[in-house]
């Protein structure tokens, strides 16, 4: 994971160095500000899971630009899927899309291309080679450089991206595990996009597992998290919820206090948090009632919350449960397919 922020550096020396980060992308290109007499804002992280790359990035006055004999340097073509919440303009092959209120469009790498946000945008991207994605380039031309955000999917996909995105750091294979659910995420969209409502039914019920459990990381702390809320949330009964979860032997209640509770004894661990409270480290776990949590967490560890503060490092080990891991969870999702 890296992080990139065109403020940390000297003011003289940003336009060279904004320049010299697009040129580096997976998808490289030319940028400079959009008005050179006001200032460029460039914020930018950047991940990969196995072969897929993955950004989340601040843009204002930007204007990235792609030439044609760029574009033939291209060794793999790739698609490029981004997702804005605010005016920001991609134009390739004559075709133009400014949504003042954000998008979600895709485009390839094979031609020239042209980004621009004169205002504050937010923006998140995934890009995945054309060969990986596996779909002919004659069934996505019809939704290229298009708003697929009006699809029936984009929703889903929108927020998949932006919880892919906000995941705390993982172990190269824990990354990797999450290539091809995101794929088959992005085939369903395009298809269904592009009309074709069979190509993508099976890779939305193959990914729901994983999507599942994405969710539940990036919201574990939600002390509203629950199964009728988990079940909207994804637009499925609250029994087949259950079903999906049991394939991968989770129960969802002790999933997440396992998990609330870990975080919680990661942060009273933390020495940074010396000074934080237990209360507040419980609240920010997902735990509203300091006398609850202080009985779970004993429950769960053998000492209060207090005490853990004072054991060494090899002693809190030693008292924590086994975690399930993005693999194990990409694996038994795999094994219910078949």
């Amino acid at each position: 994971m890296r992080y990139f922020n065109l403020t940390d550096c000297e003011p003289s020396s940003r336009v060279d160095i904004l320049d010299e980060a697009a040129r580096t992308c997976s998808v490289p290109f030319r940028a400079r500000p959009a008005d050179r007499g006001r200032t460029v804002r460039f914020q930018h992280m950047d991940r990969y899971f196995g072969g897929i790359n993955v950004t989340r990035t601040t843009l204002d006055n930007f204007l990235g630009y792609r030439s044609a004999s760029l574009a033939r340097r291209d060794s793999a073509a790739r698609l490029v899927l981004t997702v804005t919440t605010g005016p920001y303009t991609i134009a390739q092959n004559d075709r133009v899309d400014r949504q003042r209120s954000g998008s979600m469009v895709p485009y390839w790498s094979r031609d020239a291309l042209r980004l621009q946000s004169e205002e504050p945008v937010l923006a998140w991207s995934v890009t995945v080679t054309m060969e990986e994605l596996g779909l002919p380039y004659l069934l996505l031309r019809d939704v290229m450089v298009r708003n697929v955000g009006r699809s029936p999917l984009g929703p889903l996909v929108g927020r998949y991206l932006t919880e892919l995105a906000a995941l705390p750091e993982l172990s190269q294979a824990q990354a990797a595990a999450l290539a091809y659910p995101t794929i088959d995420l992005l085939r369903a969209l395009l298809t269904t996009a592009a009309g074709d409502e069979f190509l993508s039914r099976q890779p939305l019920s193959q990914t729901l597992g994983t999507r599942i459990m994405l969710h539940l990381r990036a919201h574990a702390r939600d002390p509203e998290l629950n199964a009728d809320k988990l079940a909207a949330h994804f637009g499925i009964s609250k029994r087949y919820l259950y079903t999906v979860l049991a394939r991968m032997n989770i129960s969802l209640g002790e999933w997440i206090r396992t998990e609330r509770l870990n975080r919680a004894a990661r942060e009273l661990a933390n020495p940074a948090n010396a000074l934080v409270s237990v209360a507040t480290i419980a609240r920010t776990s997902g735990y509203p009632d300091h006398s609850s949590f202080s009985r779970v967490f004993k429950q769960q560890y053998g000492c209060t919350p207090s005490e853990w503060r004072l054991l060494t490092e090899a002693d809190r080990q030693s008292r924590l449960p086994p975690k399930v891991s993005l693999p194990d969870i990409e694996e038994a999702d795999s094994d219910s397919r078949s």
